[in-house]
C-alpha cells in the first residue's frame, strides 16, 4: 500500500517552507509594508466603526440637515421636481437649500432610494454610505499617494496614519467631524475621500501622465460635495504649477490646469452660476463663532501644532512627534518634485491655516472669502500632513533597513512591526475608545427611543392629521436643550425635521438671512407665534402652558398644544421701506422684532444692494438708520387686513384664498428669495421682501386667490445637461485611448481561465 504523504513528509515540509519564506519576501517589501498597513487601517476602522451601522438611531447633529435634505430630495424625485434646486420646507422656516449648498451627497442617495427603499430605508443608506467612507478613506489615501509617484512603503504609512487624527473639535480629517456623536459634517467627509484622488489625478494630468476624464469627475465631485474643499483643490493645483524649476514647464502645467478647471467648470455651472448670482440672499451669520470665518491666528495654531492638539489632542503626542520626525527627512529630499511638493503644501496650508488675524485683507483674494469659514482650511494643512508623515516614515524605515536591521530575520522583522504597533497603542487605544463611546451613547439613544416609539408614533400621527403649522419643542437657545427634551442624546427639535414635519427649532443651515433674527424668538409673546405660524407646541407633561395655549392631545410624557395663529399667511402694512446689503440686514430687522410693529403687523419692504425709488410715498430709510425713534415713528394702528380662508401646502408650493378688506400685503411666512414665482388670481405679479425677511406681494380689497411656487432658475436643467455631456464625451475620448490596455486585460481574464 502506497503511503499517504504527511506534514513530516519531506515535499511537503519543503512546499511549506517555500510558501512561508515567499509570504516572508513579500512581507518584508515595500508593498507587503504597505498591504499590511492599509489592511490593518481598514480592519481597525471597520470593526470599531461597525455600531455607524448596526445601531440603527436617529440623528442628533448636522446630519439632521443632510438626512432631511436627502429625504425631501428622494420626495422631490418623487414628483418629478428638480432635486438638485427645491424649496426645502421643514428646516429653518423653509429655503432653497440646494441652491446654495453643495448637495452631490444628498442627489445620490435620493437617486438610490429610488430602488432601494423597499428593502433599506434613507437613514439606513446615510449610515451606511457614512460607513463606507469611513472604513475606506486609508484606501484613499493609499491610492493617491501611488498616483502621486510614492513607493508602496510612503502610501502604506500615510493611509494607515489617515484615520487616526484627533482634535478638539476642529472639523478637520479627524472622525469626530463624522460621527455619530460628532458634527455630522456629511457632505465634507464626501469632499475628504474624493480630494486625495482629485489632486493626484490633476498632478498626473499636469504632467502629462493621466488623462482628462479623472481629474474633471473627481473635481467636479469634490466641488459640488463641499465648496471649502472645492477651494483647497484648486490653491493645490495652482502650487503644482510653480513646483518645477523649468519655465516651460510650468506654462505647460498652466494650460493643462485651466483646461481641467475649465471643463470642471463647465460640469459644475449648474450650480455655481446661480450661487454666484444670487449670494445677496446668502447669509453671513453673526451668530456663528467668528473663528469660523476668520480662523485662529498665527499664535493659537502654532501652539496647537506643537503641543500636539492638531493630531494628538487628548492622548500622548505620537502623531505629532511622527510628522516632525518625517518631515526632517523629507526634507532631505528636497530636489525631488513630489517630495517638495507635500512639504511645501503642508506648509502653505499651515500658514493660510492662520487666517485673517495673521493675514487680514490679503485673504481677499481669495473668491468669496468674506461668507467662507476659513478655519476649515485645517483640511488642506491634515491632508498634506498626512502625506508628509508617510513620506518621511519610509525614508526612516529605509534609513533603518539600510543601517540597523539589514538581513534580520522574518522574527525581527516582526518585532519591529510589533513595536511600531505598540509605539501607536497610545493612539489606537485612544481611538478605540472614542468609538466605543460613541457605540455606547448611540445604543442609549436607541433605547431611549425604542421606550417612546409609541408614544412618537402617537405625536407624529396625530400632527399629520391638524392644519399645517409649525411645531415647536424648544430651540437650543432656550427649553430645547433641557433634560425633559431630550431623547437619549437627541433633542427633541431634531426629530421633527427627519420625520419631514415644519419645524421651529435649530439653525442647522444658517444660510438664510432670517436666520440671526429668529433666534431671538420669544416664547413668551404670542404675537411672535403667530409671525413665525407656530401653531403648536410640545411641552413635557410637568411644565405648564401659559392661558393661550389650547391642548389638542395629552400623551404618555409630552402634551400637544395648538397656539392661535393666521396660518402659513396674514394679511399686514408696510410701513416704510428699508435698505443695505446682506451683512447688515440683521442689525434693523433685529430691532424691528423687539419693536411693537410685530404685534401691530406692519412689516417694511425690505431692499437688498440697492436704494429704492421714493415714488412709492413710503419713506426710506438705510439699515443703519433704523433705530427705536424711526420705529416708534412707524406705530400706528391699522383696521384688521382681512381674513386668510383657506391655505394649502405642498413641497415647492403655498396657496391661499383670502379676503382683503383694504388694502394691504398678503405675506407668507417663509424666506424670500428670487425664485420664488407669484400669480394673485391667475396672473403673475412681483413679490417683495417684507420684515423681518419674509416674501409678500402688494394686493387691493377683494376675494383672491394667490399661489407662491418656488422655481429653479430656467437655465439650471441646459447647463446640468451641457455638464453631462462634458463627462461623457471625455468618458469616450477616455475609454477610446485605452481600448488596447482594456483589450490586454481581457486577454488576461481568459488565459487565467484556460
Amino acid at each position: 500500500m502506497k503511503k499517504r504523504p504527511t506534514m513530516t513528509d519531506t515535499g511537503s515540509d519543503s512546499s511549506f517552507k517555500s510558501r512561508y519564506r515567499s509570504v516572508f519576501n513579500f512581507l518584508k517589501t515595500p508593498k507587503g509594508i504597505a498591504f499590511s498597513l492599509v489592511f490593518f487601517a481598514i480592519v481597525f476602522n471597520a470593526v470599531f466603526l461597525w455600531p455607524e451601522v448596526a445601531v440603527s438611531t436617529w440623528s442628533l447633529n448636522d446630519d439632521v440637515l443632510h438626512l432631511t435634505a436627502a429625504q425631501e430630495a428622494s420626495l422631490a424625485i418623487h414628483q418629478n421636481l428638480d432635486p438638485s434646486d427645491f424649496w426645502l420646507s421643514p428646516i429653518d422656516l423653509g429655503l432653497p437649500l440646494f441652491h446654495y449648498y453643495q448637495h452631490l451627497p444628498h442627489v445620490v442617495l435620493a437617486t438610490l432610494d429610488q430602488v432601494t427603499s423597499f428593502i433599506l430605508p434613507l437613514p439606513r443608506l446615510f449610515d451606511i454610505s457614512r460607513y463606507l467612507f469611513l472604513v475606506l478613506f486609508p484606501l484613499s489615501v493609499f491610492w493617491a499617494m501611488r498616483r502621486f509617484g510614492f513607493d508602496y512603503a510612503a502610501a502604506g504609512f500615510s493611509a494607515f496614519i489617515s484615520s487616526l487624527l484627533s482634535t478638539n473639535g476642529l472639523y478637520g480629517f479627524e472622525y469626530n467631524s463624522y460621527l455619530w456623536r460628532g458634527f455630522g459634517l456629511y457632505t465634507q467627509l464626501w469632499a475628504m475621500f474624493f480630494l486625495p484622488l482629485a489632486l493626484a489625478e490633476i498632478y498626473r494630468t499636469i504632467q502629462k501622465k493621466g488623462s482628462w476624464f479623472w481629474p474633471v469627475l473627481l473635481s467636479a465631485i469634490v466641488f459640488l460635495s463641499n465648496l471649502m474643499y472645492g477651494v483647497i483643490l484648486v490653491i493645490s493645483a495652482a502650487i503644482f504649477i510653480v513646483l518645477t524649476p523649468e519655465k516651460g514647464e510650468i506654462f505647460s502645467r498652466f494650460k493643462r490646469s485651466a483646461i481641467i478647471f475649465i471643463l470642471t467648470g463647465m460640469v459644475t455651472c449648474y450650480f455655481f452660476i446661480p450661487f454666484i448670482l444670487d449670494r445677496a440672499w446668502l447669509n453671513r451669520s453673526i451668530w456663528e463663532k467668528s473663528f469660523k470665518y476668520n480662523s485662529f491666528g498665527a499664535i493659537e495654531v502654532l501652539k496647537n501644532l506643537f503641543t500636539g492638539n492638531l493630531f494628538d489632542y487628548g492622548r500622548l503626542p505620537i502623531l505629532t512627534i511622527l510628522f516632525f520626525l518625517a518631515a526632517l527627512f523629507v526634507i532631505r529630499q528636497w530636489k525631488k518634485e513630489n517630495y517638495r511638493l507635500v512639504l511645501v503644501l503642508t506648509i502653505f496650508w499651515l500658514l493660510l491655516y492662520f487666517g485673517r488675524p495673521t493675514w487680514g485683507q490679503l485673504l481677499d483674494i481669495i473668491p468669496f472669502s468674506q461668507d467662507l469659514h476659513l478655519h476649515r482650511f485645517i483640511g488642506g494643512f491634515q491632508l498634506w500632513a498626512i502625506m508628509l508623515t508617510g513620506a518621511g516614515l519610509s525614508l526612516f524605515w529605509q534609513w533603518m533597513e539600510k543601517n540597523l536591521i539589514k538581513g534580520l530575520s522574518f522574527r525581527s522583522y516582526l518585532l519591529v512591526g510589533i513595536a511600531f504597533l505598540l509605539l501607536l497603542t497610545p493612539v489606537l487605544s485612544e481611538r478605540a475608545y472614542f468609538y466605543e463611546q460613541n457605540s455606547q451613547w448611540k445604543k442609549e439613544t436607541q433605547n431611549a427611543f425604542l421606550s417612546k416609539s409609541n408614544e412618537l408614533s402617537e405625536i407624529n400621527k396625530t400632527l399629520n392629521n391638524v392644519p399645517p403649522g409649525r411645531i415647536y419643542a424648544g430651540i437650543y437657545s432656550d427649553f430645547g436643550h433641557t433634560p425633559d427634551y431630550q431623547i437619549g442624546f437627541v433633542p427633541l427639535y431634531a426629530v421633527f425635521p427627519q420625520l419631514g414635519i415644519d419645524s421651529f427649532g435649530y439653525a442647522y443651515s444658517g444660510l438664510d438671512l432670517l436666520t440671526d433674527v429668529r433666534l431671538h424668538f420669544d416664547n413668551t409673546k404670542p404675537e411672535q407665534y403667530n409671525l413665525f405660524n407656530i401653531r403648536y407646541v410640545l411641552l413635557h407633561n410637568t411644565w405648564t402652558a401659559p392661558d393661550y395655549y389650547t391642548k389638542i392631545k395629552q400623551f404618555e410624557d409630552y402634551t400637544l398644544y395648538q397656539v392661535p395663529t393666521t396660518g402659513y399667511f396674514d394679511l399686514v402694512d408696510a410701513p416704510a421701506i428699508f435698505y443695505g446689503d446682506k451683512y447688515s440686514f440683521y442689525y434693523p430687522n433685529s430691532k424691528w422684532l423687539f419693536s411693537s410693529l410685530p404685534n401691530l403687523k406692519q412689516h417694511p419692504i425690505i431692499e437688498l444692494d440697492k436704494k429704492p425709488d421714493i415714488i412709492s410715498g413710503l419713506p426710506v430709510y438705510s439699515f443703519e438708520e433704523v433705530d427705536q425713534k424711526i420705529l416708534s415713528n412707524l406705530t400706528w394702528m391699522q383696521p384688521a387686513g382681512g381674513e386668510i380662508v383657506q391655505e394649502n401646502v405642498t413641497i415647492n408650493e403655498y396657496r391661499a384664498r383670502f379676503v382683503a378688506d383694504r388694502e394691504s400685503y398678503l405675506i407668507l411666512k417663509t424666506n424670500y428669495h428670487p425664485g420664488w414665482v407669484v400669480t394673485l388670481d391667475g396672473m403673475n405679479v412681483q413679490p417683495v421682501m417684507l420684515a423681518p425677511g419674509f416674501i409678500g406681494i402688494k394686493v387691493e380689497a377683494g376675494t383672491h386667490e394667490a399661489v407662491f411656487s418656488y422655481q429653479p432658475p430656467f437655465y439650471r436643467l441646459p447647463l446640468f445637461v451641457c455638464g453631462v455631456l462634458v463627462i461623457l464625451v471625455l468618458l469616450g475620448f477616455y475609454l477610446g485611448k485605452n481600448k488596447k490596455l482594456f483589450q490586454r486585460w481581457k486577454l488576461k481574464i481568459e488565459r487565467k481561465k484556460y
